[in-house]
């Protein structure tokens, strides 16, 4: 078998309903893609995947053989350079977008508000990495006029190389923060990492939106070509902010600079976001200037964060028969523990209970991380129980469980009731299945 061009896998993309590199989403007109991991060869897939209907099976054993087989070196960049060349096909604005907390939230403002003028193609869940970014590319419809892509990373270089994929025109780092610091080698590897996205964006002339008021990302951001937007701040507008102290207090938010409701926010009302913690007040933002920057109506941005709903298992609230519980364990690391605690402390719920789970990949860091997130709860005054060896070794709570299996039997016996309960830890913990048990 001979080897497949990038340009003949780009004539087979387009007779396709579409890839997968999913057996279990094999069928008519599919192009499937025989990805390797630690645990699986799909290579050992690919006739199932013909049997199943896919127009063709891109592999990298030459010792298969089979009408609809294509070999290429390596599959996954194969399926990487596929997207960066139907990317090139896209005339429209690609936005890239990265940071330590708040991507995913800030992504879904961005796409509620941009909306409002575009259809706008954008990344799905969690599908940020150097495979979910291709798979990305690779579904947005022909006649999309504006993509939205996440990028994740937890070591240099890799968005460096998503930039390259994905070649966006504009771009935002929502923030720089202690996350993934075993991958990216502590704090400084942190900001070296991020800041390859505006790296590329200068290297094509693109424009970067960056909050005037982030000292390190406007530093990150002082380079030659790259054109920059600034916000958050009076001097650079918008500048955005709640009626009062409460999480949950209502938005006002200006172009002016000044504190003066603009005539759009229908008689000076304020909006009834459903974000809590002032934490959220920076994602917003950054979809106001966002929305500002491409022509989005302030009327129709306001209506945008108006209807916006909390996604699930990042700050969801859930009432159970017993207590309320806000869900948000879908990520954590000590910047978002820090900030995720003091907004529930200011939000005066009624008998308070902070559950924490392990925070992962803090290598060296992971003692100073634990114990930063205990002493943040203590001085909020909020009960803290914590789950986890981490935990348990570096920062023991006001209880401390070893594992989720000795939480949920301590609930057997003793089920809290009456609290509001947050749930806040590394994906990987499974806070949220206590939720059934609170």
């Amino acid at each position: 078998m001979n080897l497949t061009s990038n340009d003949a896998l780009l004539d087979w993309f387009d007779r396709s309903d579409g890839v997968t590199t999913d057996t279990r989403r094999c069928g008519p007109g599919k192009l499937f893609f025989a990805l390797k991991g630690e645990r699986f060869d799909g290579n050992a897939f690919a006739l199932d995947a013909l049997a199943a209907g896919c127009i063709g099976a891109v592999v990298d054993d030459a010792s298969l053989e089979g009408e609809g087989l294509l070999l290429v070196d390596d599959v996954l960049t194969a399926l990487q350079d596929l997207a960066h060349l139907h990317r090139q096909r896209f005339s429209g604005p690609v936005f890239g977008l990265t940071g330590s907390n708040g991507k995913t939230t800030t992504k879904e403002l961005l796409r509620a508000v941009l909306s409002k003028r575009y259809t706008v193609h954008a990344t799905e869940g969690n599908l940020n990495n150097h495979i979910g970014v291709p798979l990305t590319l690779l579904s947005m419809p022909a006649d999309v006029e504006f993509a939205l892509v996440e990028m994740g990373a937890n070591h240099q270089g890799e968005i460096a190389l998503l930039s390259h994929i994905a070649d966006p025109t504009h771009g935002m780092i929502t923030n720089v923060g202690l996350a993934h610091l075993e991958g990216f080698g502590g704090v400084e590897g942190v900001k070296k990492g991020k800041q390859e996205l505006y790296v590329h964006l200068a290297g094509r002339g693109g424009l970067a939106l960056v909050p005037a008021d982030d000292a390190d990302l406007k530093a990150l951001s002082d380079l030659e070509g790259l054109q920059r937007r600034l916000y958050r701040t009076a001097e650079h507008p918008p500048l955005l902010w709640r009626d009062g102290t409460a999480p949950d207090a209502p938005l006002y938010w200006s172009t002016d600079g000044s504190r003066t409701p603009g005539a759009w926010h229908a008689g000076g009302a304020p909006i009834p976001v459903r974000l809590e913690g002032p934490h959220q007040v920076a994602n917003m933002a950054a979809a106001v200037a966002a929305g500002l920057h491409f022509g989005v109506a302030e009327a129709d941005i306001c209506a945008a964060l108006a209807a916006f709903e909390p996604i699930k298992q990042r700050g969801e609230t859930v009432r159970t028969k017993r207590n309320t519980v806000i869900v948000d364990c879908y990520n954590a690391n000590p910047s978002s523990v820090e900030s995720t605690l003091q907004a529930f402390s200011a939000a005066d719920h009624t008998a308070p209970l902070a559950i924490l789970g392990d925070m992962m990949e803090l290598g060296d860091h992971a003692a100073e991380g634990h114990q930063l997130a205990r002493d943040v709860a203590r001085e909020c005054g909020i009960e803290c129980w914590v789950v986890g060896g981490q935990f348990a070794t570096h920062a023991p709570g006001d209880r401390t469980f070893r594992d989720l299996a000795d939480l949920l039997a301590a609930l057997e016996k003793d089920t809290p009731s009456g609290r509001t309960v947050l749930l806040k830890g590394s994906r990987s913990m499974q806070l949220e299945s206590l939720v059934p048990h609170l």
